[in-house]
């Protein structure tokens, strides 16, 4: 009788802690989006897909459009998925398709589509929201929220917003060491100014692969190039 009891004791402790090493239950899931649709830009007949948000239609492709300015335009070329090796082939465009074009500030805004704008910080907001971020932890800087399952793509990973780590360019440091983090991070511009800090900073979102929250920082506009997302009504 004592080892009968013994082993059901046993059993048990080991169900409970099975049970709660394997719960899942306060893991953030995806949240699907509420409609997909694709469009045409009519100015060079690419494709990109959308997803609809909390009333708002979201690009699911980094821009490409070739706004024909190399100052506010660029294309990551052939560094390698680290980011910090040199392009050697200027003329190659191995990595557009996937991750776009990267823009500075002025840029992202000359290359937008009829139809649609720039998101602004309350628009991310609006979206972080939509996906499980309160607003509280929404409308504060640094890293915040369990919510980048649902926008970013990586690995095994897919999500409807299908976020990208497109890194980024510096434009004040040699071309050796301007294209960085291609696969490590992603950056994407908004369209308002960090008035915390003066003229001269605007918001970005930042994502890695590496954390589910996401990162509301501010950047220079003229200092960096960024990848970019469009924004317009739900149609």
């Amino acid at each position: 009788m004592k080892r009968c009891l013994l082993a059901w004791c046993l059993c048990c402790c080991l169900t409970v802690a099975f049970t709660a090493c394997s719960s899942d239950d306060d893991a953030p899931g995806k949240t699907p989006a509420e409609r997909k649709g694709t469009f045409t830009d009519p100015r060079d007949g690419q494709q990109y897909g959308f997803v609809t948000y909390g009333g708002l239609d979201w690009t699911t492709e980094n821009c490409r459009y070739d706004i024909g300015d190399d100052v506010n335009s660029s294309i990551y070329l052939d560094a390698d998925e680290s980011g910090f090796t040199a392009n050697l082939n200027e003329g190659s465009t191995r990595n557009l398709q996937r991750y776009g074009r990267l823009y500075t500030l002025a840029g992202a805004k000359a290359a937008c589509p009829e139809g649609w704008r720039l998101p602004t910080d309350q628009d991310w907001q609006r979206l972080e929201q939509t996906l499980g971020m309160s607003a509280a932890d929404a409308a504060t800087d640094g890293w915040r929220g369990q919510v980048a399952q649902s926008m970013l793509s990586v690995y095994d990973n897919l999500s409807d917003l299908n976020l990208l780590l497109g890194g980024y360019y510096f434009l004040h440091v040699g071309v050796s060491g301007s294209w960085r983090f291609m696969g490590t991070y992603g950056y994407y511009w908004t369209a308002t100014a960090d008035t915390t800090k003066g003229d001269g900073f605007y918001y970005v979102r930042k994502l890695t692969y590496s954390t589910g929250a996401v990162c509301r920082m501010s950047m220079e506009p003229t200092s960096y190039k960024l990848s970019v997302r469009y924004v317009r009504d739900a149609q």
